[in-house]
């Protein structure tokens, strides 16, 4: 009897971490959640309520992110933008940001 209690111990210890493991990687946004969070950061940025100019993403490719903080998600990328608002293209020199749950949705922490 004491075998088959260190068998369902092992077996529940390695099913609780699998989980543990789905859920921390299910935290990190996706690549069309970075791109989409960047979108509405750029277009209505926090303080105004239309930007000078609409501001389109011409390439975006996610790199990786750090380990969750209590700020969000810090994720690396490499972006190009494309608005007649020259003030836009600063976005084109950042190479991270922080992403963060806002009601459900991912959001992004302005860079500047």
């Amino acid at each position: 009897m004491k075998s088959n209690s260190h068998s369902v111990i092992v077996t529940v210890a390695a099913a609780t971490l699998i989980l543990v493991g789905c859920a921390a990687s299910a935290e990190e946004p996706s690549e069309s959640q970075m791109k989409e969070a960047m979108l509405n950061e750029m277009n209505h940025p926090e303080g105004t309520t239309k930007p000078a100019a609409p501001v389109t993403i011409k390439f975006f490719k996610k790199q990786g992110c750090d380990a969750p903080t209590p700020r969000g998600i810090n994720c690396f990328f490499s972006i190009e933008v494309a608005s007649s608002n020259i003030g836009a293209s600063m976005y084109n020199n950042i190479p991270s940001a922080v992403f963060y749950k806002d009601g459900g949705k991912w959001a992004m922490r302005p860079p500047f």
